[in-house]
């Protein structure tokens, strides 16, 4: 299970390294001197944020599933997780 959820993050970064490598004026679709065409720019803007969304919404779930393995090894062993003591002043 954790190998799992570090796969899936693995693939969220390398998912965000190709979408961020790519220049601005490829992803909005501007050509030059052209005329900008403020429809095709505001599909791509949108289909930006709904990329980056996923993006976000992976990333907390490939954490979730790491440390989900992470606590049944631990409990596995025997080794149950206990919070640090709280330091009074």
């Amino acid at each position: 299970m954790f190998l799992g959820g570090v796969g899936l993050l693995l693939l969220v970064f390398r998912l965000a390294y190709e979408m961020f490598s790519v220049s601005p004026s490829d992803v909005l679709h501007i050509k030059g001197a052209k005329a900008i065409d403020f429809g095709t720019v505001g599909n791509s803007v949108t289909e930006i944020i709904v990329k980056i969304l996923l993006l976000l919404v992976m990333g907390v779930c490939g954490s979730l599933i790491a440390n989900r393995g992470i606590l049944l090894y631990t409990h596995s062993r025997g080794l149950d997780h206990k919070p640090a003591p709280k330091e009074t002043p």
